[in-house]
């Protein structure tokens, strides 16, 4: 089926096997007279309309022909997404989301797509007496699929209106089954790396443990939504005498069949998610246990800075004292006298101090070259000292 519309309308006999298509609902009234479910026609065979991605115009045209319940053609017509299974005076209808396959999962189901879930779209079936009516979304393929299962079948008699309806929910169930298994191994490998990867590997696998985690819950949300309506239509055909419009008998053993396998896709999704949840968890630890031991390295390191400063900040400070552009005793002289001197002489000092006494008059020590020259009593003009060249210190 192209853009353009050709052949988005099809009949299917399941007598003779025969697909007749058209681009329009007139068209293919021209084509086959059996349409209507009450001609004898219809009696004697089972046939099968399929209208892919029909506009209001063309459901109500459909719902008219056929005598729909306007509620039904309003779901159609807006794409009601919820699932649900109704019961009608003459039908019964059933609403699935079905999947859109990718450019790289269309042909078969032997790919191994991603884990990641395609787009869905609303799938609805129309159970008559005799006939099926479906309203499908063009790219998928159950279609085609339950067509060719149809004519594989060797007990013709088997072929009914429900009979198509119960295939038509196993095909869009089983296409949930290749993302299923992605999402096994996926979950599976992320599991055994868990006590192996590294801390790089680590960061880098937890947002694909967010992805496929997303995956697995959007997987049961699909699902479960499913089983409800599968259930509900099981507990409506057991009541048969409440319920005349809905299929009895061997039907029930194959609808089991679908909702067993249903029940044990939603365990083993359930099983995944636990796993991929554990995964995650245990991934986040391993970080913060890495996170830990990294701040314990850190402080290591500032601790022996911290040492490294006290030691070289005090003598910073010396060197940048000293190295400041001033008048410093003793810079112009090669040895150690001067240093001498000043000590003796504070010393003089500090014991005359001591001993309560003074210098009336005052002492001058004079140092040539550095060296103490003369120690002595008296008064030294500091311009006698300038004339002889000598360092005066004058003590008053």
């Amino acid at each position: 089926m192209d853009a353009k519309g050709l052949h988005r309308f099809s009949h299917f006999s399941c007598r003779t096997q025969q697909v007749v298509t058209s681009s329009t609902w007139e068209g293919l009234l021209i084509e086959q007279s059996t349409l209507s479910a009450d001609t004898k026609e219809s009696e004697r065979d089972t046939w099968w309309v399929d209208i892919c991605d029909a506009t209001e115009e063309e459901v109500s045209t459909v719902c008219q022909a056929l005598s729909i319940h306007p509620l039904t053609a309003e779901d159609i017509a807006t794409r009601e997404p919820r699932e649900k299974i109704e019961a009608f005076r003459n039908y019964y209808l059933i609403s699935f989301q079905t999947l859109l396959p990718t450019d790289d999962f269309k042909s078969s189901r032997s790919l191994k797509p991603s884990s990641s879930i395609p787009g869905s779209a609303g799938f609805y079936i129309l159970v008559f007496k005799n006939a099926t009516v479906t309203f499908s979304p063009s790219g998928c393929h159950h279609i085609a699929r339950v067509r060719d299962r149809i004519r594989r079948t060797q007990d013709t008699h088997l072929v009914s209106s429900d009979w198509i309806c119960y295939a038509l929910i196993d095909e869009i169930i089983d296409d949930f089954e290749p993302y299923m298994r992605a999402a096994e191994r996926e979950a599976d490998a992320i599991e055994d790396q868990v006590f192996i990867a590294r801390v790089d590997d680590v960061k880098a696998l937890i947002p694909q443990l967010d992805s496929l985690r997303k995956s697995i819950t959007q997987l049961i949300r699909c699902l479960t939504g499913k089983y409800d309506v599968l259930s509900g239509f099981v507990k409506r055909c057991q009541a048969k005498d409440r319920n005349p419009m809905f299929p009895d008998g061997d039907l029930l053993v194959y609808l089991g069949d679908v909702q067993d396998h249903l029940v044990t896709t939603l365990t083993s999704l359930s099983h995944f998610d636990e796993i991929v949840g554990r995964s995650q968890s245990n991934f986040l630890a391993q970080l913060s246990v890495n996170n830990i031991r990294l701040s314990y390295d850190v402080n290591a390191v500032l601790s022996k800075v911290t040492i490294l400063a006290t030691i070289f900040v005090p003598l910073h400070m010396v060197t940048g004292l000293f190295g400041m552009n001033v008048e410093v005793p003793g810079q112009n002289v090669d040895n150690l006298g001067w240093f001498f001197g000043a000590a003796i002489d504070e010393e003089s000092l500090w014991e005359m101090n001591a001993g309560g006494g003074g210098l009336a008059i005052g002492e001058a020590v004079e140092w040539r070259s550095g060296a103490p020259a003369k120690l002595g009593v008296g008064k030294l003009s500091r311009e006698t000292a300038r004339k002889r060249g000598r360092d005066v210190m004058v003590i008053h």
